[in-house]
């Protein structure tokens, strides 16, 4: 809508820059152009205010209702094709309002305080269906308005201030129109005879004269068929008038607003005529004793009524209906609905079998929200031809009842409703019911049963039952076995176990059920509602299993969304034929990432419908992991790097350095058992005999029993003043001398200290080293270590040194 009001505003711009032109005006050039651009800004500025008061949406909708509009837009163009302008401020229809419009078809213009529509408003719209001018204040109605509407079906002109229809015929140029809405509440009294001239058929007209006061002859007569025919008349005086021109056209017809207190019924007047009403409603309208007396005639010769409603309607009377005597029955009337019916002196009414006789040919009887506590048995009796009877809404209890349904009690009665009354025994309704030998079809919801007892008793006739909204917790064999249809939606059951072999339709929603009904108790079952329950989910073979289901609505459960699930309902294109409610009432509940999303559209990843093969695949990587991690650390020295750490931790929990006084040996001596000739019996001897004396620490002699070998490695490193390494291809093979070296690695060559003294015993290659040693190999490269020497003459100055080393 939009882009078509700015592709105007260009057109007018450039419309006018032509003109301007071909007139040749003479003009400064920055002139010139602030004139262009201050027509581009009005125009724009223009189509953007339109737009801001209509919201259109693409196929040409538009909705202007309540925007405190006192004008049509502006700008309107083909492409609007519904127009809602309804109660808004707008007080003046002119010819160019809507000219561009020639493709609208709805036009709704009610509720605002129009009071002038020039004569070619309209004449444009030659699409229009619908027009609504109702509630405006238009005083005179004009024909021109209308001449060009020829497809025009739908017209209403209520509540507006004219007193007539006009002096020529308003709608003779509108043969397509099927309905009419005329007149108003206080200013409409006259009818003429050419007021409706030009119509012939009507699907619905209705007439508000409440105030009416002239009728002329035949002037609805032109109408050669009224389908429905609403009539607001406030006093009956010119009802009968009315009647003789519409009862032979008209099927339906419905008095609203009047008070027939008056009213007197003349056989006269319609004694000769065919008639070819069917249906009678009488809406908010006051009778007397006398003036119902007299519409019971109306029935009679009136002979095509079948239906009378009367709809909150007052009897101001005590029921005196003595003068009906004369008359045996109720015309033709088959169906006879009452609702809210008002009786002020209710408690002076007479008893009704003045009335009982009127009664016998009626099939259809519907006595809704009245106050109905009783229905005397003798009318019961009286209701011989009675198939349906509804008390919903009134004050029926188990007392009353008995004597409603008494022996010989509506003998032909298939359907009894009896929805929101005062019953509080199942069982004992049973029971009063069993007179009814044809009863087929029972209505007792709303009522408070609350229990359901084991065993009941039913008319043997029973296929429907309802016992929705009625607090029952579970279901028992009570209910008859001849059931076909059953209705326990709104309740508190969790469960349904039953067994019901003539079952085909079964309403159980609005319950706590969490699965299913088995198949088995219901073989025959056609039709399933259990929405709205706490189901979630079900499967293919669950439906499979109901053989005869047709009609499936679950929708409104909380459905978790499993893989299973939506693999069965999202792979399943029949599924949308059994599912009635089946996509948009199917929502997840979970998994929460899911929530909320139609079970058609959810998705789930890999890992959660394929859990096991995800978790075996995890396994399978983590052994390969730990496989390779196992190959590296035996190829890294991982495990050397694991023990050293362990050791580094269990002496980070000791002292990082002794105190002097625990000192206790000059040397801890580390060395190969394979060299232990050579330190017991060579080094010791040179050492622990001299004068003064050394004091060596020897794993074989020193060690504390039970204790942890690598503790007694490290306690004894700490309490010695120097650590000895008697190196050898012995010491590099030795295990536990590299437990000794390795903590040395640790605590002593990390402490940047001289500490250590190193006695190669033999010569070795020093790539024997391991390559983790870094910092001794690092050590034998740039420092001094003691050489055992092969010549004895050498060896004196060997221990010389070495005590020297061991003192500093």
């Amino acid at each position: 809508m939009t882009s078509e009001l700015e592709e105007e505003a260009g057109q007018v711009t450039l419309r006018k820059t032509q003109e301007a032109k071909s007139n040749h005006w003479t003009m400064p050039r920055a002139l010139w152009t602030a004139w262009v651009w201050a027509v581009i800004s009005l125009s724009t500025e223009g189509a953007s205010d339109k737009a801001s008061s209509l919201s259109c949406d693409p196929v040409g909708v538009c909705d202007g209702h309540s925007r405190s509009l006192n004008s049509i837009p502006s700008g309107l163009t083909a492409g609007v094709k519904s127009l809602d302008l309804s109660n808004n401020e707008i007080t003046y229809v002119g010819n160019r309002d809507l000219q561009r419009c020639v493709n609208l078809k709805t036009l709704r213009l009610g509720a605002n305080e129009i009071h002038t529509v020039e004569e070619d408003s309209f004449f444009h719209l030659r699409s229009l269906e619908y027009l609504d001018l109702s509630y405006n204040h238009l005083s005179n109605l004009s024909s021109s308005w209308f001449r060009s509407l020829y497809v025009l079906k739908f017209l209403n002109l209520l509540g507006n201030l004219y007193k007539t229809l006009g002096e020529a015929s308003l709608f003779s140029h509108l043969p397509n129109l099927r309905t009419l809405k005329v007149g108003n509440s206080n200013s409409f009294t006259e009818i003429h005879e050419q007021d409706f001239a030009g119509l012939t058929f009507l699907e619905e007209l209705e007439i508000n004269a409440q105030n009416l006061q002239m009728y002329a002859p035949k002037s609805l007569k032109s109408i050669q068929n009224i389908s429905r025919l609403i009539l607001h008349l406030k006093q009956p005086v010119l009802l009968l008038d009315i009647l003789v021109d519409i009862v032979s056209s008209l099927d339906y017809l419905e008095l609203s607003n009047t008070n027939l207190h008056t009213f007197h019924f003349s056989e006269a007047s319609i004694s000769q005529m065919n008639t070819s009403v069917k249906k009678l409603i009488f809406r908010n309208v006051q009778f007397t004793d006398e003036s119902f007396v007299e519409v019971v005639k109306l029935f009679n010769y009136v002979s095509g009524i079948l239906e009378v409603e009367f709809d909150d309607c007052t009897h101001d009377g005590i029921g005196d209906f003595r003068t009906l005597d004369r008359i045996r029955y109720l015309g033709n009337v088959e169906t006879l609905t009452i609702r809210k019916l008002h009786i002020p002196q209710f408690f002076l009414f007479y008893d009704l079998s003045s009335i009982y006789s009127l009664t016998g040919r009626v099939r259809r009887v519907t006595i809704e929200n009245s106050k109905v506590f009783l229905v005397p048995c003798l009318l019961s009796q009286h209701l011989k031809s009675l198939e349906y009877l509804d008390l919903s809404e009134n004050l029926m209890s188990e007392e009353t009842l008995k004597n409603s349904a008494c022996e010989n009690a509506w003998p032909f009665l298939q359907t009894l409703v009896l929805r929101q009354n005062r019953l509080k025994s199942l069982e004992k309704t049973g029971e009063l019911l069993l007179t009814l030998k044809n009863l087929t079809n029972l209505d007792i919801s709303k009522n408070n049963f609350l229990s359901m007892p084991e065993t009941c008793q039913w008319p043997g006739r029973m296929k429907q039952l309802n016992l929705s909204s009625t607090r029952i917790h579970s279901l028992t064999q009570c209910l008859p076995q001849t059931l076909e249809v059953l209705d326990v939606s709104n309740n508190n059951l969790d469960s349904f176990s039953l067994i019901l072999p003539q079952l085909k339709e079964l309403y159980i929603s609005r319950n706590k059920l969490k699965t299913l009904p088995d198949a088995s108790f219901l073989p025959v079952l056609s039709i399933m509602r259990i929405s709205r329950n706490i189901i979630n989910s079900f499967s293919k073979e669950q439906l499979d299993s109901f053989q005869q289901l047709k009609t499936l609505e679950a929708g409104g459960n909380s459905f978790i969304c499993s893989c299973d699930f939506l693999a069965f309902t999202q792979g399943q294109q029949a599924l949308a034929r059994v599912l009635a409610d089946w996509p948009d009432d199917y929502r997840c509940d979970s998994p929460s990432h899911v929530r909320g999303q139609r079970v058609q559209d959810a998705r789930l990843s890999l890992s959660e419908c394929h859990r096991a093969a995800v978790v075996s695949a995890v396994c399978c990587a983590l052994f390969l992991l730990l496989l390779l991690t196992g190959v590296l650390c035996h190829r890294l020295h991982g495990l050397w790097y694991m023990k050293m750490m362990w050791a580094w931790l269990q002496a980070k929990r000791k002292p990082r350095k002794a105190p002097r006084r625990d000192v206790c040996y000059d040397a801890f001596v580390s060395y190969s058992e394979r060299d232990s000739y050579w330190v017991e019996n060579l080094m010791v001897q040179e050492l622990e005999h001299f004068n003064p004396p050394f004091k060596l620490c020897l794993h074989k002699r020193d060690f504390v029993p039970g204790k942890w070998i690598i503790d007694n490695i490290i306690d004894s490193i700490e309490k010695s003043h120097k650590t000895i390494f008697v190196l050898s291809e012995n010491f590099v093979k030795s295990e536990w001398c590299k437990y000794e070296l390795d903590f040395s690695h640790f605590r002593l060559f990390d402490e940047n200290n001289d500490a250590a003294i190193l006695i190669l015993l033999e010569p070795i290659d020093k790539k024997a080293i391991p390559q983790r040693f870094c910092k001794l190999r690092k050590i034998m490269n740039t420092k001094t270590y003691l050489e055992w020497p092969t010549d004895e003459t050498q060896q004196e100055g060997f221990w010389l040194n070495l005590r020297a080393a061991i003192r500093s």
